[in-house]
């Protein structure tokens, strides 16, 4: 089903615990003029998804990379957002959501997560990942002129994992990943393989950033606001490898490896940070 991405979306704000609010921003006029908007509903194996997707004006018959991300009700609006001019390598841009009015409906923890014992609300990644492949990418590459040898896959938090998935056990389906703060904790590090080499297949290039208050939480002056039982559950979400410490191992086999840390910026905060990269990622035409 095809229609005109909607206009009624909300603005979204982040709140003194440094987590994203469950309220969608609205598309700004700059990135009406900078883009062509759709949205696109697919189901697949009896779940209902929903594709945003921007087109960059006048983009004609030459073909663009492909940017496919994660969190598309939320994070789709703040990327284009922030787009502040197109070129011949801005992306062809694909959020991929659900059909919802929350910015991250629970569906993503189905979705993006991978089996463990200890958590029965997760553990469909390997289906969401056939969902990708078999659904999506035909569909856009049906619909839409794209450079297939240039095509990103990112996402956050739980996303980041999802990505990582990804990339370990299915790396030729993209050629750049971007990883942000990504949830490696999830089954204390379950998404590491323990094969050497990491890679069979080298990716052209692995992005993985974190805020530096999500790497030094006892400096976040937001942690104040904290309440006990979220301090709590922060401190249960640890376990395995960090971030940066996966960076570096990744960055062993993988030459185009890097690690951003962004000052100030703690889980919610850094999104922003992110997308601005993710898209310099996916339009650049050189090694990153």
């Amino acid at each position: 089903m095809k229609s005109i991405l909607f206009l009624s979306l909300f603005f979204v704000v982040y709140s003194m615990q440094g987590q994203p609010s469950q309220v969608i921003t609205p598309i700004k006029e700059s990135a009406k003029q900078l883009f062509d908007l759709e949205q696109h509903d697919l189901a697949y194996n009896g779940r209902e998804y929903r594709l945003y997707i921007a087109q960059p004006v006048d983009s004609g018959d030459a073909s663009r990379p492909v940017l496919y991300m994660l969190d598309g009700n939320g994070q789709f609006p703040m990327l284009v957002n922030g787009v502040e001019k197109v070129s011949e390598n801005t992306p062809l841009i694909v959020g991929i959501g659900y059909p919802s009015d929350m910015a991250y409906p629970k569906e993503r923890t189905r979705d993006y997560t991978i089996p463990i014992e200890e958590n029965d609300e997760g553990g469909g990644a390997e289906d969401f990942y056939r969902f990708i492949v078999d659904k999506v990418r035909p569909f856009v590459e049906s619909h839409y002129t794209i450079d297939t040898t240039r095509q990103t896959l990112c996402g956050h938090s739980h996303g980041g994992l999802f990505t990582l998935y990804v990339m370990f056990n299915h790396t030729r389906s993209f050629q750049h990943y971007v990883a942000a703060s990504p949830s490696i904790w999830w089954g204390q590090g379950i998404v590491v393989p323990k094969r050497r080499p990491l890679f069979t297949h080298i990716p052209h290039s692995v992005t993985i950033t974190l805020g530096e208050y999500e790497e030094n939480p006892v400096s976040d002056p937001s942690r104040k606001n904290l309440s006990p039982d979220i301090l709590k559950k922060k401190e249960q979400r640890k376990g395995g490898i960090s971030p940066r410490e996966l960076a570096l191992m990744i960055a062993k086999e993988v030459p185009g490896t890097r690690f951003i840390l962004f000052e100030g910026k703690n889980h919610g905060s850094s999104i922003p940070e992110f997308l601005r990269e993710t898209v310099h990622v996916a339009s650049s035409t050189s090694p990153i």
